[in-house]
C-alpha cells in the first residue's frame, strides 16, 4: 500500500505538470518567445547563421499575416508567408543588429482556435542609416491554431507610453 502511494504521487505531479506544459496558454507563451528569439540578430552573427532563422520563421507563420505598425509604414498590411520570409531575409542581410527582449506578458486570451498575446517588448532594429525601432513597445500577437500548430496570423505594435 505504501509503495502504491509512493509511486502515485510522482505520477500525479507529472500529469499535472504535463497538462500545464501543453496547455494552449503555455504553448502561446513559448511560441511568442521563440518568434522574438528568431527575430533577434546579433551584431556578431554571420549572414549564413542569420539566414537559418528563416527556416524557424516559416513554421511560426500562418499562410497570411496582418501587420500594423506606426514606426515602419511599409510594413503595414497583409502579407503571405513567402513575403514575410523574403522581408526577414532582407532584414538578415541589412540589419547591423536586432534585439527583441520580452519584458512582460500582459494578457493571453483564447477562443477556440485563436489566441491573442499582449506583451511589452524592448526592441531594437538597427539598420545602416537609421533605427526604425528603439525602445519599449506594446505588442499584440494574434495566433491561429492550424494543422501545423499555433501560427502567427497578426501583429500590432506601438510605442509604450
Amino acid at each position: 500500500m505504501k509503495a502504491l502511494k509512493l509511486y502515485s504521487i510522482p505520477c500525479v505531479v507529472l500529469m499535472i505538470a504535463g497538462l500545464w506544459w501543453f496547455s494552449p496558454t503555455q504553448i502561446l507563451k513559448r511560441r511568442t518567445v521563440s518568434l522574438l528569439e528568431t527575430l533577434t540578430l546579433e551584431a556578431t552573427s554571420g549572414k549564413a547563421a542569420r539566414q537559418i532563422g528563416t527556416y524557424a520563421l516559416n513554421s511560426l507563420l500562418a499562410p497570411e499575416v496582418e501587420l500594423h505598425t506606426p514606426t515602419i509604414p511599409e510594413a503595414n498590411g497583409t502579407f503571405d508567408r513567402s513575403e514575410m520570409e523574403s522581408a526577414f531575409g532582407w532584414l538578415c542581410s541589412q540589419a547591423k543588429q536586432t534585439h527583441f527582449k520580452l519584458k512582460e506578458f500582459r494578457s493571453i486570451t483564447l477562443q477556440e482556435n485563436t489566441g491573442q498575446v499582449e506583451f511589452t517588448v524592448d526592441a531594437l532594429i538597427e539598420l545602416p542609416i537609421y533605427r526604425p525601432a528603439d525602445g519599449d513597445y506594446s505588442v499584440t500577437f494574434a495566433w491561429v491554431k492550424t494543422d501545423a500548430g499555433w501560427q502567427l496570423s497578426g501583429a500590432k505594435w506601438h510605442r509604450s507610453r
